[in-house]
């Protein structure tokens, strides 16, 4: 990632988590690369706790009480969540397999299906347990990166229309039509 693009980010992560830019650049600087990893990780899941707590007052006021409730056991689960990945040793199997699957450079870039489940955390099931649910995000983003450009789902071998399975060759002579 070159400096204009890592500035950009930083600072956009710091407007989506209220701080600022130099504290998150201040976190990064020195670090190797599961450190930044871990770091990229508690922010997002920051970031989806936060939005769940705005999305709590609007199920108050739109779904009902329950729900709100929900949302609130969800957000506090995803804090807990943050919290253990923040705590979690440097060689950490799980932080590692997620810099495999689911990064792009320094950033964290869950596909759909960790992000819905992020988004659940707690929401249904408020007995979901915080380690337990790291190791179904590694799961839940190889699946992901599995199912990255497979629109029509598993497709029988050699016969995916979405995937180029052929090489253009610019050195064939031109034909006459």
């Amino acid at each position: 990632m070159g400096a204009d693009a890592g500035r950009i980010f930083v600072d956009s992560l710091s407007r989506a988590n209220s701080g600022s830019s130099t504290e998150i650049m201040t976190t990064c600087e020195g670090m190797d690369m599961t450190a930044i990893g871990r770091q990229a990780i508690v922010e997002r899941i920051q970031a989806i706790a936060e939005w769940r707590r705005e999305r709590e007052f609007q199920d108050m006021l739109g779904l009902g009480p329950e729900v709100a409730e929900r949302s609130r056991r969800s957000a506090t689960g995803l804090e807990e969540l943050a919290t253990l990945v923040a705590s979690l040793p440097e060689d950490d199997e799980r932080i590692a397999a997620l810099e495999r699957v689911a990064f792009s450079g320094e950033i964290f870039t869950p596909g759909a299906t960790l992000l819905t489940e992020l988004g659940r955390f707690r929401f249904h099931d408020a007995e979901q347990d915080v380690d337990a649910f790291i190791a179904q995000m590694v799961a839940l983003a190889e699946r992901d990166l599995e199912e990255m450009g497979l629109w029509g789902g598993a497709q029988v071998e050699g016969d995916n229309p979405w995937r180029a399975n052929w090489t253009a060759n610019w050195e064939e002579e031109e034909e006459d039509w």
